[in-house]
């Protein structure tokens, strides 16, 4: 029901809709020019009558002729703007056996150097051997590449952005890597690189814990997971997870060596702390204690301590939909007009297919307190019920209801959370006018190609979606607010959608408003529908400095529902 929007690519130095540019922005000297960057081509064998294939080798080198070792992405093209071959170098050298003899287009991007291209002609026999001289990177600029076919290709992608520090472009590439190649490793790794980075730490252990069970010999899972243990104050676990990382990967493993130091100051900082607990007067091992970390020697605390203390007091809750905008394709665009119209449609059919459905809701209920940490924990089951009507032309109706049998479920923590389904009808034509929207690109969302859509509520339209009640005699405190989106790209179904307070409401002390929910086909075989339904549900809230965190999982749903077009006739005369 809910989907995300793609846009046309224009990339210049690269190959997009069938244009190809002799002389990109970027493009290096020809070999017949003076140029240190230029590519020179030679050739073994006759002409070809272009009826025989070729082996095409591709060599890289940098300064002072040196071989580059780091993979590099190699995008070779016809002369008319299409797309002949990619792959990656190992050893700064490449081999397409082959190869149609004629002439070529290359484009070489290596992190840590300035991309470049060069005219091939392969039209010999035999072998073809191409080298290509690469400068070294001088600024923070660079290009941003269309996403490839190729999971290799994505993932140098993925390094080359990230060396620039878009953070996001690498993890929009190494996401395409997982869902070309779910085993990919390195970009399970580099994925939850960039999720530490954003101090995203939870989400970050997912995606090495996949690495580890996936390839338990690959170092730099065993890297990352040190630096996790020691931000967490684990020092010995740290310990641990560096001298393996640097067992697996040997040399290539050099650059663990320094985490391992660090890690080693905090064990041997929490080994004297202890020690000091039961030899106070010890002050030969406090001076120890101290020349290990000065800063924290008085107060007790290692440099790890020091570091998971640190933390900020919102990490209780995500990161808010303005602090953090998820990655979309470098360069595309959608029709944002296109996507709203398709979405309502989706959820116009939504509303027409449902009256009335129930679910099983399994309900996580936290609190937390000042410093973010939680305080209490509860679980229940409830049955969900759900009912959408039409109460008046152009006014859609949504009522929810949580019960135990027939009994109705006493409020975890004096708290009813409600308007879950009510939140998808931002994008109902009948409300979809209340807001401001932006469709930012195509992005992924749990493995799908989806659009992006941010929203904000205007402020000269009603505010008709959501509202805190306090009391039962209370007035409605309507909520502006703002958010994102996801729509699957070919089928317009909803599959994500964030929102946020756009302004905090003093009247009733409500600083945090953030909710989440993931969406998922539901097949209904007594009416032959499948409805796109929240599968599960966060909510973080902060009002009256109580800050209340719920997750709701929604499963065993079932339908009732009334046909319409069923009409009462007058009853038949007997004979």
């Amino acid at each position: 029901m809910f989907a995300r929007p793609r846009a046309c690519l224009l990339f210049t130095p690269f190959f997009l809709c069938g244009v190809f540019l002799r002389q990109p922005n970027f493009a290096q000297q020809s070999a017949s020019d003076s140029q240190p960057n230029a590519a020179t081509t030679s050739h073994s064998g006759r002409q070809s009558d272009n009826s025989v294939s070729v082996d095409l080798d591709i060599y890289l080198r940098g300064p002072d002729n040196t071989s580059v070792g780091e993979m590099a992405a190699l995008t070779v093209v016809t002369l008319d703007g299409q797309l002949y071959k990619q792959g990656t170098t190992k050893d700064g050298h490449l081999r397409w056996n082959e190869v149609a003899p004629m002439q070529y287009g290359i484009h070489v991007l290596a992190p840590g150097f300035e991309p470049a291209f060069q005219e091939i002609d392969a039209r010999g026999t035999g072998q073809v051997t191409v080298t290509v001289q690469l400068r070294p990177q001088t600024g923070q600029g660079g290009v941003t590449p269309p996403a490839s076919s190729d999971p290799e290709v994505n993932y140098v992608y993925g390094i080359y952005t990230s060396r620039l520090g878009d953070w996001q472009a690498a993890k929009f590439y190494w996401t395409r890597v997982l869902e070309l190649l779910p085993n990919h490793v390195p970009a399970m790794v580099s994925i939850s690189e960039a999720l530490l980075n954003e101090n995203k730490t939870t989400e970050a252990m997912e995606y090495l814990d996949r690495a580890a069970k996936t390839d338990p010999s690959y170092w730099r899972t065993q890297s990352l997971l040190a630096e996790v243990s020691l931000r967490a104050g684990s020092a010995s676990e740290a310990v641990q997870h560096a001298k393996k990382a640097i067992e697996l990967g040997h040399g290539e493993a050099a650059s663990v060596s320094p985490l391992l130091a660090r890690a080693l100051t905090a064990e041997a900082s929490e080994v004297l702390r202890a020690y000091l607990k039961d030899h106070p007067g010890d002050v030969a091992a406090k001076k120890q204690l101290e020349d290990l970390s000065p800063e924290l020697a008085e107060r007790g605390m290692g440099t790890a301590a020091k570091a998971a203390s640190s933390r900020r007091d919102s990490d209780w809750v995500p990161p808010g939909i303005d602090d953090y905008v998820p990655a979309v394709q470098p360069g595309s665009a959608c029709n944002l007009q296109e996507v709203v119209h398709n979405a309502g449609q989706r959820i116009q059919e939504f509303v027409k297919n449902v009256e009335r459905f129930t679910a099983t809701a399994s309900l996580l209920h936290e609190t937390f307190n000042k410093s973010g940490k939680v305080a209490g924990k509860e679980q229940r089951k409830y049955d969900y019920l759900v009912s959408i009507e039409e109460i008046r032309p152009g006014i859609l109706s949504v009522q929810e209801s949580l019960s135990k049998g027939l009994t109705p479920a006493d409020p975890l923590g004096g708290m009813t959370s409600k308007g879950l389904p009510a939140l998808v009808l931002i994008f109902h034509p009948y409300y979809s006018g209340n807001f401001s929207m932006k469709c930012e690109g195509l992005s992924t969302f749990k493995g799908k190609r989806v659009w992006q859509v941010y929203f904000r509520q205007r402020e000269d339209k009603p505010n008709a979606i959501r509202s805190y009640i306090l009391g039962v005699n209370s007035q409605p405190h309507p909520v502006p607010l703002k958010g994102r989106a996801w729509f699957v790209a070919d089928s317009y179904q909803i599959i994500g959608l964030q929102t946020d307070l756009i302004g905090a409401l003093p009247d009733i002390r409500l600083s945090v408003d953030h909710t989440a929910i993931e969406y998922g086909p539901v097949h209904f075989g007594s009416r032959g529908v499948d409805m796109w339904l929240p599968q599960t549900a966060e909510m973080f809230s902060d009002l009256r400095a109580r800050r209340i965190h719920r997750r709701m999982s929604f499963s065993n749903y079932l339908l009732f529902a009334v046909d319409d077009r069923q009409q009462i006739s007058a009853p038949k005369e007997n004979p």
